[in-house]
């Protein structure tokens, strides 16, 4: 699937068939970061983001791929580029034009600033799930990039000094959940999320998998590979990274997917000779904290 975005510079005469209407709808699962998400066919994301995002996905290490969500194609203004980890579907089935009118207030890929001119199509975790649950965790120890302000940096310290980042190297950034009994949707934020100690994120997180031990098994699993994979990436530091979980609340007697754990949001991460960033030694210890952190969570 390829897009090929347009815009204009108002509503007046701008062609937008129903095809492409029916394209870009509000991603209703998304759950933490500070771009909204909009929701394409097959089970793929449209995510508007920076050029240091898509440099990563462009040229991560193999290793990592195995932790991330695939990425298909980026899109920087009207040159579109198919990655070699595009699905089938992105490579026979194209869709010729998305046009985003820059006056249309409330569209979902509107960035709060300004209109993104890069965008990733990446898989959609979601996809397939009937009642999906999501839990977002923050990943790490430290949350800025090398190349922040003083200004920026300052203030994404102070934000892990005093919450569950700089102890446990996870902090909950929004959850969505069901409850079994009542049917009602349950959602935490993220400022709720960083008032929590460790107490109140273990009941969080122990009470998203309740009565889905099956799913939690699945995620623990999960959790133990990307770990492994960590644990071989020298140099490898995931800043702003966060632990994206989803599980199928109420699994259909065929379904083999209950549960799905990727690490996503890269635009702070960095590995070995990316771009003029600083050199880091060893692995991403921030990181490792976190996911070691779950696991004893997730087996208490």
């Amino acid at each position: 699937m390829v897009l090929n975005i347009k815009r204009s510079s108002s509503l007046e005469g701008t062609a937008v068939d129903i095809k492409t209407t029916d394209i870009l709808k509000p991603f209703i699962h998304q759950v933490g970061g500070h771009t909204p998400l909009s929701a394409l066919p097959h089970g793929h994301l449209l995510k508007p983001c920076d050029e240091r995002e898509i440099y990563f996905y462009q040229n991560m290490p193999e290793a990592l791929r195995e932790v991330a969500p695939r990425c298909c194609s980026t899109l920087q203004g009207s040159s579109v580029n198919l990655l070699p980890t595009c699905c089938d579907v992105c490579e026979l089935e194209q869709v010729e034009e998305v046009v985003i009118p820059e006056s249309m207030e409330g569209s979902p890929i509107l960035n709060k600033r300004k209109l993104s001119k890069n965008f990733i199509v990446i898989s959609d975790m979601t996809y397939g799930f009937r009642s999906p649950c999501v839990l977002d965790l923050k990943l790490g120890t430290r949350q800025h990039g090398d190349r922040a302000t003083r200004a920026k940096a300052a203030i994404q310290i102070e934000k892990c000094r005093n919450t569950t980042s700089a102890t446990l190297g996870i902090r909950l950034c929004g959850m969505q959940s069901i409850d079994l009994d009542s049917g009602e949707l349950i959602k935490i934020n993220k400022y709720e999320g960083r008032a929590m100690d460790e107490s109140a994120l273990n009941a969080a997180i122990r009470s998203f998998f309740s009565g889905s031990p099956i799913a939690a098994l699945e995620v623990r699993r999960r959790v133990a590979e990307i770990r492994q994979v960590l644990a071989k990436s020298e140099g490898v530091r995931l800043f702003g990274a966060s632990l994206l979980i989803v599980i199928e609340r109420c699994p259909s007697k065929s379904q083999r997917t209950v549960a799905r754990v990727c690490v996503v949001d890269f635009a702070n991460a960095t590995f070995p000779g990316y771009l003029d960033d600083n050199s880091h030694e060893g692995v991403d210890g921030g990181s490792l904290m976190g996911l070691d952190t779950l696991e004893r969570f997730l087996s208490s």
